[in-house]
């Protein structure tokens, strides 16, 4: 079942660049963000380009304030369908489900987190509320990416892989023949190398905005753990188990074996914070809460 809010986002996007509010508005540029590893608290993170995430932990709603720049280059709206992923490239298509009762979203991630706690998703109020989250609460959530929107968006940002993947190369000059009789003349018939065309979306001001709207499903629940990281080796799995009095979990990827280190489960999300913050001071900068 889908459920549509009819909102009038023509109407909001004529208000918020009407001429009293252009100089209110950030100067910002969108452009494609992967960016450096940068610390956030006590945790160490390290965005990546992934087009085929999927991860679990808890989702907070954003404290942001409205006409900020988002890391993309956007301008935050509190009612836009968007939220902020510490990791993943921006921008990116996800698809958001709260475990605790089945509702889900499509959002547009555009943003780092502002919070120190450790979720893996910070929402705007309006998305928030379609997934039944309150203001200053917590929720289960599970996130996929959808890989072909996400790739398509991607490359047609500014700043994007395809031009990353551009390569210059100066035109070829003119050929000089020599002739028998030592007279030289010009070849005109050289084909020169052309220039990569000039990306056509480098004027891009604002993307478009995703439906308000969620999808109900079957509610699963989930339980909160610590997921301290992942190892090919037992020994080096072993000893971070017993650093942080975790367990070990082995998974299959891609026909390899992978062992995830564990701890939990925890009752409430103030337990799992507080172990959680134990292990990040203790030096294990990898921990983070999970749902499963």
């Amino acid at each position: 079942m889908i459920k549509t809010y009819s909102f009038a986002f023509a109407a909001l996007l004529l208000a918020s660049c009407s001429k009293q509010d252009a100089s209110t508005l950030p100067q910002v540029k969108l452009h494609y963000e992967t960016g450096q590893p940068y610390q956030l608290g006590e945790r160490w993170l390290y965005p990546e380009e992934n087009f085929a995430y999927r991860g679990s932990g808890l989702a907070i709603v954003s404290s942001k304030k409205a006409k900020q720049a988002t890391a993309d280059g956007e301008i935050y709206s509190p009612q836009s369908m968007t939220g902020a992923h510490p990791t993943l490239q921006l921008p990116a298509i996800v698809n958001v489900r709260n475990l605790e009762n089945g509702r889900e979203i499509t959002i547009r991630l555009n943003d780092r987190p502002t919070s120190t706690s450790d979720r893996i998703l910070e929402l705007t109020p309006k998305a928030a509320e379609l997934l039944g989250i309150a203001k200053n609460s917590t929720a289960k959530v599970e996130i996929i990416e959808d890989e072909k929107r996400s790739q398509d968006l991607a490359f047609k940002m500014p700043n994007g892989p395809q031009t990353q993947m551009q390569v210059s190369t100066a035109p070829l000059d003119t050929i000089k023949v020599e002739n028998l009789d030592g007279s030289q003349s010009s070849n005109s018939n050289a084909h020169p190398i052309e220039q990569p065309a000039e990306n056509s979306i480098k004027g891009l001001l604002s993307l478009d905005e995703l439906p308000v709207e969620y999808r109900q499903g079957a509610a699963t629940g989930g339980q909160l753990w610590i997921d301290g990281g992942s190892f090919t080796s037992s020994v080096y799995a072993n000893r971070l188990a017993a650093r942080m009095g975790g367990r070990l979990v082995n998974t299959y990827t891609g026909g390899r074996r992978v062992i995830r280190v564990r701890s939990g489960p925890y009752n409430t999300v103030e337990q799992a914070d507080q172990n959680l913050d134990s292990l990040l001071k203790s030096g294990i900068k990898g921990a983070k809460i999970i749902v499963e």
